[in-house]
Formats: C-alpha cells, sequence, structure tokens
C-alpha cells in the first residue's frame, strides 16, 4: 500500500522535445534538410512525475496541453503508467507546448525553439475551482513554467501541503523570488541559485554564501547542484558537501530532474531524513546519466538504494 505521505502532485510544464540534425552545412536565415533524430514526451513536472510513479509513489500531474493530437498523447502516456492527469487541462484551441532542438551537421545546436505559451494559461482563476483537489495533496512539486502570480497564488494556498520547488531555468528561477519565504524546499543549479540569491557561483565556497543568504529568507531545506562537483545541502541543522557518485556517463540529459525525483521519493515518506533523501537523489541522478534518455524505465527501489549507500557527506 502507498502511504498517504507519498501522494505527489506535480505542477507544471508537460511537452514533446523534437531534435533534428541539419544534412548538410547549416545556413541561417534558410531552408535547411534535416533529418529527425527523435521525437519524445519532456517538461520538468512530467519528467519529474515519471520517475516518481515508477519509484512506486502516487502521482498526479497538473498541467496545460493544447486541444491537439501532442496533448492526447501526453495525457495517454501520463495515465499508462498511473499517474492520475484529471487535473491536466486542454485549452481550447491552444497548442500543446513543444521544445525543438535544430543541430548543425556537426550535431551542435544550430537553434532551439521553445513554445511555452500555452502555460500561461494556467493562471490562478482557472485553477481556482481546482484549489480543494490541489489542497488534498499533501507534496507540491512545482516548476517554474507556471506564471508568476499563479505561484504566488500557490504559496498562499498550500495550508499543510510541502511546497518543493523546480527552477527549471535561470530566467524562469526568478518567478519564485516573490515567495522564497514560503518554500519547503528549494532544489536549483549554481546558475539559478545567482539569480535567486544574487550571488555568483564558481566553486563550493560561493555555493555556501548563496545558500546563507537564501536561508535567511527561511527556507527549511535548500540544496545547489553544482554538476559533476556535487551538491551542497543545507538544512536547519547544518550546511554540507555531497561529492556525485562514481557514474559511467552515456547521457546527463535528465540527470538534474532524476535527483529531484529520487530526492522527493524518500523525503516524502515519514521517518526518512534529509540525508537520506539527498543520497536517494544523487542515485538517481547517476542512474539516469548512465541511461540514454532523461528515464530508467527499469528502475526499482532497490536498485536505487543499493547505490544510495554509498554517498557520504562532508560537514562545512
Amino acid at each position: 500500500m502507498i502511504n498517504q505521505a507519498s501522494n505527489i502532485l506535480c505542477l507544471g510544464a508537460a511537452h514533446f522535445d523534437r531534435t533534428l540534425q541539419c544534412t548538410e552545412t547549416f545556413v541561417p536565415a534558410a531552408s535547411n534538410p534535416v533529418r529527425t533524430l527523435h521525437r519524445k514526451p519532456g517538461g520538468v513536472s512530467r519528467n519529474i512525475a515519471v520517475h516518481l510513479r515508477l519509484l512506486g509513489c502516487n502521482v498526479g500531474m497538473l498541467g496545460a496541453v493544447g486541444d491537439d493530437g501532442d496533448g492526447d498523447q501526453i495525457i495517454r502516456s501520463l495515465s499508462e503508467i498511473g499517474i492520475d492527469t484529471r487535473q491536466i487541462r486542454k485549452i481550447p484551441g491552444g497548442h500543446t507546448a513543444g521544445y525543438t532542438a535544430i543541430l548543425d551537421e556537426t550535431g551542435e545546436l544550430a537553434l532551439g525553439l521553445m513554445d511555452a505559451e500555452i502555460y500561461d494559461r494556467l493562471t490562478y482563476d482557472l485553477l481556482a475551482d481546482q484549489l480543494a483537489n490541489i489542497q488534498n495533496w499533501p507534496w507540491w512539486l512545482v516548476d517554474a513554467n507556471l506564471p508568476t502570480e499563479t505561484l504566488i497564488w500557490l504559496a498562499g494556498q498550500k495550508r499543510t501541503s510541502r511546497f518543493c520547488a523546480a527552477t527549471v531555468s535561470p530566467s524562469k528561477s526568478a518567478r519564485f523570488k516573490p515567495l522564497l519565504d514560503k518554500l519547503d524546499v528549494l532544489i536549483a543549479n549554481r546558475a539559478e541559485a545567482k539569480v535567486l540569491s544574487g550571488i555568483e557561483i564558481n566553486d563550493i565556497n560561493d555555493a555556501v554564501n548563496a545558500i546563507k543568504s537564501l536561508r535567511d529568507h527561511g527556507i527549511p531545506h535548500i540544496l545547489i547542484t553544482l554538476g559533476a562537483k556535487g551538491v551542497i545541502s543545507a538544512d536547519d541543522r547544518e550546511i554540507a558537501f555531497w561529492r556525485p557518485l562514481p557514474t559511467r556517463v552515456v547521457d546527463v540529459n535528465g540527470a538534474g530532474d532524476a535527483f529531484y525525483s529520487g530526492f522527493l521519493t524518500t523525503f516524502s515518506k515519514p521517518g526518512t531524513s534529509f540525508d537520506d533523501a539527498i543520497g536517494t537523489g544523487l542515485a538517481m541522478a547517476s542512474l539516469t546519466a548512465e541511461t540514454e534518455g532523461t528515464t530508467v524505465w527499469n528502475i526499482d527501489n532497490k536498485t536505487v538504494q543499493e547505490r544510495a549507500v554509498t554517498a557520504f557527506k562532508e560537514k562545512i
């Protein structure tokens, strides 16, 4: 049986990512022949929700899709693995969001195109009639694709729910600035943490200073991820440094979202500690980096915990 405390609602982005590569020399402002490398589901909240579900959590998804085939596919693919999609809104006349990467003939990014306009339709007026249902979920994973006004409204309505912020990108992370004092968990990379703290982060000492600044807002649990250098964590007891786990890197794409899903799947359960959750987060990031793509479809808790036990911290 799934424990009630493992009920997690993910609020934010669910869309398709497409990657195309030029078959000849890329020419700006011209028609370029391409081949499609892949088309796959993406979006921060969607990526986190899928791993949470695969790890046994009871998961819901709140977001917006268009009244189109992509939207139908997004909802169907989430429903098929047991994610509650009843709070995904289909916007009449809207287009499902999507990211398209155009690679040049060498494989380098020539152009990135992100259509995320539909997420601006997730206003608090649209969500107001769902508030009672939203408040029934004890854990919220909220990504910064939602409009600032909606994030502020949600933070003011959370009551006993735990608000966990997923910063998405440096530009979008700024949307959390007006509600830092309402957050229960903040996980950000160095560029996103700089936006929120105002401190340039080049090394561990800089990250510690940024965390101290963010703690002044009253955030009880903060993590700053430093990529291959590790993670800095802080709660009301201490600040610590965690080295990354040994990893046979195949594809780091999605490792950041996987860290959040690993962390939250443990932290949402009673009787588990902040340290336990960080270890699980590091394990999920490591396992995802050893996998092609953003999702480890054959993941199980035993495999994650076997890797998580190797995690250790150094107090700062």
